[in-house]
């Protein structure tokens, strides 16, 4: 056989391409970060739950639980992970907040998700300012025209962190007050449930969004604690929108030292006895936040203390 012309093929490459590392889970992008109406780490985690077409209980098990203690729960009662860790109350409150069992949380999703992020769904970075008490809500509370609109609009149904402290009791947005009772069942809904799902109730399943459901509370009582609510939202938000920048901002890890040795000396009138810490640097950090330490505990207990005299 005759070969007038030799076609030339480029050299196979045989040397393995580099692959970037792959997510367990999906990247999902939390919502409004760096914003007063930040997602909170439970309305996340019930989100990559959904995402994956799971519930929020089975995600739990699989996938966080091993990485928690290094083996799968195979528990199917209520001593399981879900009734032991994430529906005791005392530790689920603190989920969204800070502590040993928030901080392994935000670990392991970022761990599965391969974000670097999560821990700005929570207040860790404020733990030596916000104390859980009177702060942090037992059951979920939500706004219904949030839902609403977010449903008409298509967008994602999620749970914003401010609604986790029992001190706001009402939209930042809509200015409308938070419900913490299904209007359909009249049971108080836990933070999180096997079932969770977002926008919906987990005892009777019915959309939390539908406006025609509620009663509006009365005109002169809402305009009383308009005020009030607005004051304590602008601090809280503040702190909340500042998640993103504590971790690497220099002014902001100063203005958490700060915090730090006020609490220490009980938040009284004191005199500055460390000399590291100057009048003006505290001045300059203080007005960078616009509200003083002693602010936030005297409206931050004067709406808790409002709220206990009602229950």
């Amino acid at each position: 056989m005759q070969f007038d012309k030799l076609t030339l093929y480029p050299c196979y490459d045989l040397h393995t391409p580099a692959i970037t590392e792959r997510s367990v889970l999906y990247f999902l992008e939390p919502i409004n970060m760096g914003t007063l109406e930040c997602e909170s780490l439970i309305s996340y985690l019930i989100r990559l739950a959904e995402a994956h077409c799971v519930t929020p209980d089975k995600l739990i098990k699989h996938k966080i639980y091993p990485f928690f203690w290094g083996h799968d729960d195979l528990s199917t009662s209520d001593k399981g992970i879900i009734g032991r860790t994430f529906t005791n109350r005392s530790y689920i409150k603190l989920l969204n907040f800070s502590g040993w069992y928030t901080s392994k949380l935000v670990e392991s999703l970022e761990h599965l998700t391969l974000r670097r992020d999560l821990t700005c769904l929570t207040m860790m970075h404020w733990h030596e300012l916000i104390t859980c008490v009177y702060l942090l809500r037992d059951c979920k509370a939500w706004c219904p025209s949030c839902y609403s609109y977010w449903h008409q609009n298509k967008l994602p149904i999620y749970e914003p962190l401010l609604w986790s402290f029992e001190p706001v009791a009402v939209c930042s947005h809509h200015h409308y007050p938070l419900i913490t009772q299904c209007p359909y069942c009249n049971h108080r809904l836990p933070i999180i449930a096997p079932n969770s799902r977002l926008g919906y109730c987990s005892h009777c399943g019915e959309w939390l969004g539908n406006l025609e459901k509620y009663y509006k509370k009365s005109h002169d009582l809402y305009h009383s604690e308009l005020a009030l609510q607005s004051e304590l939202i602008k601090i809280l938000g503040l702190l909340i929108a500042l998640n993103t920048q504590a971790s690497q901002n220099e002014s902001i890890r100063f203005y958490r030292q700060i915090i730090t040795y006020f609490q220490l000396k009980e938040l009284e009138n004191i005199e500055l006895s460390n000399s590291q810490i100057s009048q003006k640097r505290i001045h300059k950090s203080m007005s960078s936040i616009k509200h003083t330490i002693e602010d936030f505990w005297k409206l931050s207990s004067r709406v808790a203390l409002e709220n206990c005299s009602k229950n």
